[in-house]
């Protein structure tokens, strides 16, 4: 699927996001995670500090606080899974939000995005 311009880099990197969840379902994928968590630390600020804005309005405040949540809530499944504990419930957790993203999230972005033209 194409993205609006200022999703697509998002887009393509939930590839890598996909990958990772994949392999940590599948255990032993914590050198991997140590490698690719700065990576993801950097996507959950830019989404946070460009894309947030965006959705506080009455109309998406929802998936706001969803995005919001979904980000802590990753945030310590994968610290616990670079401690060795919890990868498959991370794994899982990571693949289900890329998803809810892709699907839910950035569609509603890119409506927002085209009402905003000049």
């Amino acid at each position: 699927m194409k993205r609006h311009t200022r999703l697509a880099q998002l887009s393509r990197e939930h590839h890598t996001a996909l990958r990772l969840g994949r392999h940590l379902l599948a255990g032993g994928a914590r050198a991997e995670l140590g490698a690719e968590l700065p990576g993801i630390e950097a996507h959950f600020v830019q989404e946070e500090r460009d894309l947030l804005p965006l959705l506080v309005t009455d109309r998406h405040g929802a998936l706001a606080e969803r995005l919001r949540e979904e980000h802590t809530q990753l945030r310590d499944l994968l610290a616990a899974a670079l401690s060795g504990r919890d990868e498959a419930q991370a794994g899982q957790a990571l693949i289900d939000h890329v998803r809810f993203e892709e699907r839910e999230l950035f569609p509603v972005l890119e409506t927002l995005f085209e009402e905003k033209r000049p």
